[in-house]
This record gives structure tokens, C-alpha cells and sequence, in this order.
């Protein structure tokens, strides 16, 4: 195994280590298939800063970081955005430090193909009842 070999792999263990790494259950719903439960990197913060006054500002930003040898191992690809109101979207279900479940649809993905790592942007999403 050469070293970007490695360092692909470790990128999935760091995501993926259940007894003492970040990895948190995150259940992937692709458009056309069924959800895949998987395991991966989650983030739902409030506050940001802009960047051109330093200032704290209101805000929501949530994301999610998947190895891409677990989704293609899941039988799933990428998750995209998909722009159109007629389609249904990429959705990421998972839940918070506290156990409450939150709804999210895919709004940008941003592989690296070198590390084997898709971060996924993610904007709140209601499904129909």
C-alpha cells in the first residue's frame, strides 16, 4: 500500500471509528433508491462569522463528510444537489449530541477523489407527510 493508499484509508477510519473517533450514524436517502445507513462525520452549527466584518451573524450550517469507499460499498454514488423543485433531492438524516433527529437536503457536494472524502453541504428539508 503506498501512502496516499494509506492516507485514503485512515481518512475512512477517522470517519468511520465508532470507540473513539467522531463517527456518528448518518442514514443517506438517495432519490432513487433505498436509504443506506451510514456512519461519518456530522456538523449543525448556528452562528457564523462573516468574513468581512468578524462579526458574528445568524445563521445555519450544516454538513456531512462520508468516505466514498463506503458509499460505493453501500452501492450508492455521490450525493449531488439537484436544483429542480420536480425531483426529489439527496437527503441526510441524522441525529444530534442530544438524540433529536434532524431532516437535511443535499445543496453542494464537494468529493476529493484523492482522499477518498465527499463533504456534503446541507440545507434543513421538510418531507411531505
Amino acid at each position: 500500500m503506498n501512502l496516499r493508499e494509506l492516507a485514503a484509508a485512515d481518512a475512512q477510519s477517522f470517519l468511520e471509528d465508532v470507540g473513539g473517533g467522531f463517527s456518528w450514524p448518518i442514514t443517506l436517502c438517495p432519490p432513487d433508491a433505498p436509504s443506506v445507513a451510514l456512519r461519518g462525520f456530522s456538523t449543525d452549527i448556528h452562528q457564523m462569522i462573516d468574513p468581512e466584518t468578524g462579526q458574528a451573524v445568524s445563521g445555519r450550517h450544516a454538513t456531512v463528510a462520508l468516505s466514498t469507499r463506503t458509499l460505493i460499498e453501500a452501492g450508492v454514488s455521490v450525493p449531488v444537489a439537484i436544483a429542480s423543485t420536480n425531483r426529489k433531492p439527496w437527503v441526510v438524516v441524522f441525529n444530534d449530541i442530544d438524540g433529536v433527529e434532524y431532516t437535511f437536503r443535499v445543496v453542494d457536494s464537494q468529493p476529493d477523489r484523492t482522499m477518498g472524502i465527499v463533504t456534503c453541504h446541507l440545507e434543513a428539508y421538510e418531507t411531505a407527510p
